[in-house]
């Protein structure tokens, strides 16, 4: 099974709640923000690390942490918000 491939617009909507440290999003004082991988996969990344600049995130199936030094290598990577 190839990737998933996500549309250009829900890279750019990852990239800018991602540059802005999740300011601009609703819901914000949710603990942890979903993210979906084109692996299939899923993760979380919480909303502290976020608002601090970092870029952490949990894979829920596997249980392991992957951390990103900025918003476009999270989207390389295959994340974006779910």
């Amino acid at each position: 099974m190839s990737p998933i491939q996500w549309s250009d617009t829900l890279k750019d909507q990852t990239r800018q709640a991602l540059e802005s440290h999740g300011r601009d999003m609703p819901g914000l004082a949710w603990e942890y923000i979903n993210f979906k991988n084109a692996d299939g996969g899923y993760g979380l990344m919480p909303t502290d690390e976020l608002l601090m600049g970092r870029f952490v995130i949990s894979r829920r199936e596997i249980d392991t942490v992957e951390s990103f030094d900025t918003p476009e290598a999270v989207i390389e990577a295959g994340w974006v918000l779910d």
